[in-house]
């Protein structure tokens, strides 16, 4: 029985083989995929609760929780008590997180300068393009 070839399982199909990409990166650099994950939250948006990286990485509060405690231990990310309300927790890179963070940029830069080499300039601006369509679409749950 053939499958037949539609956008979303080239879009799925590509997003699989990005993450393994990513994995790989992640192992290249000595850190979990997990760590990788956060780390590039925390350089984007420092000072963020673990509640806003659970939803960012759709996973459960308490497995972040789990990940930044051994980030902790492990020296990449701290915290901080927030001033505005005592209750809650600011996470920030330390310096070997934003190291990590560094390298990883570096690193995506390369991919992404790859990618652009085999498509083209204007093939990968239109491809964007039809990418963000496609999630304004998704957004408005198919009503576009």
């Amino acid at each position: 029985m053939e499958h037949k070839r539609t956008v979303m399982k080239a879009i799925s199909r590509t997003r699989h083989a990005w993450g393994n990409h990513m994995r790989a990166l992640a192992m290249e650099l000595g850190i979990p995929n997990s760590y990788r994950e956060i780390i590039q939250y925390l350089c984007r948006r420092p000072g963020a609760n673990q509640s806003n990286i659970a939803d960012f990485c759709g996973i459960t509060t308490s497995a972040i929780n789990q990940t930044v405690k051994s980030m902790i231990e492990e020296g990449y990310v701290h915290k901080e008590t927030d001033s505005a309300d005592r209750r809650h927790t600011r996470l920030y890179l330390t310096d070997k997180g934003a190291a990590i963070a560094h390298q990883l940029h570096e690193k995506l830069q390369e991919s992404d300068g790859v990618i652009t080499a085999v498509i083209g300039p204007e093939k990968e601006a239109e491809l964007i393009a039809l990418l963000d369509k496609i999630h304004d679409c998704i957004k408005e749950d198919l009503s576009c």
